[in-house]
């Protein structure tokens, strides 16, 4: 566990990273080592899932108009925007974290947006990892 970080003990978190093999498919990657090999995304993330695990989407601080915005976070896949978190800050839910999945790229089939909200940031990362995971993995059930 690295320092800072929260153990949930109902967090599998097993998060396996998926990348491009270059010219062929996908690969599935923990600690460096290539688990396996894929020809489509959709598949390697059916891995994933039927791992108990999640894919390890790539995070950054989220911009807007050339500024950081403060506790708030995207997470991408490819270099493709798939969904945000962030810290709700007023009413109700204040001190809490919201996560969004969306995207219109067609890779991943727009599907009308998966949401919810989070105690944490940690939380708020694994829900949102394992919802795409999910989604993707079940793509065909989104197939227009």
């Amino acid at each position: 566990m690295v320092k800072g970080q929260i153990y949930i003990p109902w967090m599998n978190g097993e998060r396996l990273k998926v990348r491009l093999a270059y010219q062929r498919g996908f690969q599935i990657v923990d600690s460096g080592a290539v688990l396996a090999a894929f020809e489509n995304h959709v598949e390697a993330f059916k891995f994933v899932r039927n791992r108990g695990a999640r894919v390890w989407l790539d995070w950054s601080r989220t911009v807007i108009g050339g500024q950081s915005v403060p506790y708030d976070f995207t997470a991408s896949f490819l270099q493709s925007s798939i969904g945000r978190i962030s810290k709700n800050q007023w009413g109700s839910l204040s001190g809490t974290w919201s996560w969004s999945i969306s995207t219109s790229d067609p890779r991943f089939r727009l599907h009308g947006g998966q949401r919810g909200t989070a105690a944490t940031r940690d939380e708020a990362v694994f829900q949102l990892e394992r919802e795409f995971t999910r989604f993707i993995a079940e793509t065909e059930k989104y197939r227009r």
